[in-house]
């Protein structure tokens, strides 16, 4: 049976900027681990009206919902605390399928706030305590955990989101988010031998900038992706109906951003 993983920073990012790859991945029976980076809890700014770990709450019941729709059963879980690099890490697998989603609670960035993994990434010193009271970690102990769920998994490759999302500026002139750019970042790092060459295949995926580009999912992918968000944005209740519709149609990864076993790697030295 074949494995993916795929590491994301937020509870809808591999919704919007994965599919229909995992959904692909799902609907074939294979095994898929989805690690959600942060708690997505969404700090408080004006306008906001959800934070915190019920908000991180919803947004998990939003994703249970998505990915029982991808595999077409019923949206029922089986919540399986698993233990990598020492730390107990909550888990869920829903019931009859090989999903598996896993969640670290680490606090998310918003506004003028870089958020944990960028606190990590920059100063290895710093401990993120995540949210729901777990036992924190530096750069290194967080690093580990990432390379033992890889190892334990023994994935056929790994899904990242773009780590250079900092210079994929849009039309407005904004990079992409600091969370996808850090948590893609803090994988990668996790994903390598003691020489820093990629130990398994990974796949780097682009994100808000795919709204300007041109379509390239038709079809029953297309109507597939929908659906599947289409379960997600009601238990998330900062989305609308039309919120993020105009990336139903695409999906992108950057060029020349697969890594291949063996593939030196080195983070990008201007984030």
């Amino acid at each position: 049976m074949s494995k993916t993983i795929s590491f994301i920073a937020h509870q809808d990012d591999d919704l919007l900027f994965m599919n229909p790859d995992i959904a692909s991945d799902v609907q074939a029976g294979w095994e898929v681990w989805i690690v959600y980076l942060t708690a997505g809890e969404v700090a408080y700014k004006p306008g906001r009206t959800h934070w915190g770990m019920d908000y991180a709450d919803l947004r998990i019941q939003g994703a249970r919902a998505a990915y029982a729709r991808a595999a077409k059963v019923a949206n029922s879980w089986e919540y399986e605390p698993r233990t990598f690099a020492g730390r107990q890490v909550a888990t869920n697998r829903l019931n009859g399928t090989n999903v598996h989603l896993v969640f670290t609670f680490i606090h998310a960035a918003e506004g003028a706030d870089n958020g944990d993994l960028y606190r990590m990434l920059h100063n290895p010193s710093f401990v993120a305590k995540p949210i729901d009271g777990r036992p924190g970690y530096t750069k290194t102990q967080f690093q580990a955990m990432l390379k033992s769920i890889i190892t334990t998994v023994n994935p056929d490759f790994i899904r990242t989101q773009s780590t250079i999302g900092h210079r994929e500026i849009d039309s407005n002139g904004n990079p992409d988010h600091i969370d996808h750019i850090s948590g893609a970042i803090l994988t990668a790092n996790a994903a390598v031998n003691n020489q820093n060459k990629t130990l398994l295949r990974r796949d780097e995926y682009q994100n808000y900038i795919i709204a300007e580009y041109e379509e390239n999912v038709w079809g029953y992918w297309r109507d597939e992706k929908s659906a599947i968000w289409d379960q997600y944005w009601p238990k998330d209740p900062e989305l609308q109906p039309w919120s993020w519709q105009n990336v139903m149609g695409r999906q992108y990864r950057p060029e020349g951003r697969i890594f291949f076993p063996g593939t030196p790697w080195v983070p990008p030295g201007d984030f």
